[in-house]
């Protein structure tokens, strides 16, 4: 079902999780490292790499990435740097991102927000990454913002 391929990319990263064509998952993941879904995922997915929706894919849920590929199909609520629809991407639902693009042929139905972290989820709730002492980023998590 996931499998782990120790590669690297040119973001450096070396490590990858791979939810195969014919799997398919509900329930959710944070993961520290990128993601390609070539399944079907039903729920909510945080990394703080890239994740990417390849052509047989289907995502239904919460994506939070620092930035998202979509080639395959989404639905859902999308929080990430970047998005990238891509010519056979279809993506449906609503994007918080200060950079999106969609190439020729990509599929987007649904609303863009700016990514305020107060309009994110309609609460006093931002998504942070959670780092070590060192500064670095170890999983995404839900952070209640201080009332100021």
């Amino acid at each position: 079902m996931f499998s782990a391929k120790v590669t690297q990319d040119k973001t450096g990263t070396k490590h990858a999780t791979l939810l195969s064509e014919g799997c398919e998952l509900q329930g959710d993941l944070m993961l520290d490292c990128n993601m390609q879904i070539d399944g079907q995922l039903l729920g909510n997915v945080r990394s703080t790499h890239a994740i990417t929706i390849s052509q047989p894919g289907r995502v239904q849920g919460k994506v939070y990435a620092r930035h998202l590929i979509i080639k395959g199909r989404a639905e859902g609520e999308f929080y990430a740097e970047q998005v990238e629809i891509l010519q056979s991407g279809v993506l449906s639902g609503t994007i918080y991102s200060d950079n999106l693009s969609i190439e020729p042929g990509g599929r987007f139905i649904g609303e863009v927000q700016a990514a305020d972290s107060s309009r994110k989820t309609g609460s006093n709730k931002s998504v942070l990454p959670l780092r070590d002492a060192r500064g670095k980023v170890l999983s995404m998590t839900t952070a209640q913002q201080s009332a100021n």
